[in-house]
């Protein structure tokens, strides 16, 4: 018959790589319950998909920013497409049509870069005042709410106004009726 300690307990002898696992085991157990591993790996799945969140997050803003950046050099060229396309106007009656083709050749280019770039220009003759895309700078006798003549070109980035036209806006003027109403 095996020994039996002072408790009254049965002690079951295990050889030393089985006394060692079971001890671990037991430990292992009492320091993570099974309702603790859950917990524990929920919280590491909520700290994931939060690290997620926060690389999609900071590749968003850096994108918008990357975008906004790339929007206020487009719009600082502006002002050198106007002076072109002034520049091309006038050399209309100039004698040095060399001149004239090589300028219009790199304004085109110039243009071409905007369009890869995304900048397009409004077309704006004839629409309907658009108060989003359009500053009216005067209104004229015309067609009510029509753009009747383009100041300053408009310009989009990517579908975006980039820079508002500005406009002369039609307004439709009422012709008083002559003669007089007869009241009975």
């Amino acid at each position: 018959m095996d020994p039996v300690p002072l408790g009254g307990e049965k002690k079951v002898e295990l050889t030393p790589p089985q006394e060692k696992k079971g001890i671990a085991h037991e430990v292992h157990k009492m320091l993570n319950p099974p309702d603790r591993e859950k917990e524990l790996e929920e919280r590491l799945a909520r700290i994931q998909a939060e690290f997620e969140n926060y690389k999609k997050r900071v590749a968003k803003e850096s994108e918008m920013a990357r975008e906004k950046a790339n929007a206020d050099a487009m719009l600082k060229l502006l002002p050198l497409v106007d002076d072109f396309d002034v520049a091309i106007m006038h050399m209309d009656n100039s004698p040095h049509k060399e001149f004239k083709r090589g300028v219009e050749l790199i304004f085109a280019k110039m243009l071409d870069t905007l369009k890869r770039e995304g900048v397009e220009e409004m077309n704006c003759l004839g629409q309907s005042f658009d108060p989003y895309r359009h500053d009216a700078i005067r209104v004229v006798d015309g067609d009510d709410g029509k753009v009747i003549e383009v100041i300053q070109k408009g310009y989009t980035l990517k579908g975006r106004v980039l820079r508002h036209a500005k406009v002369t806006v039609g307004k439709e003027t009422k012709k008083e009726e002559e003669g007089c109403d007869e009241v009975d």
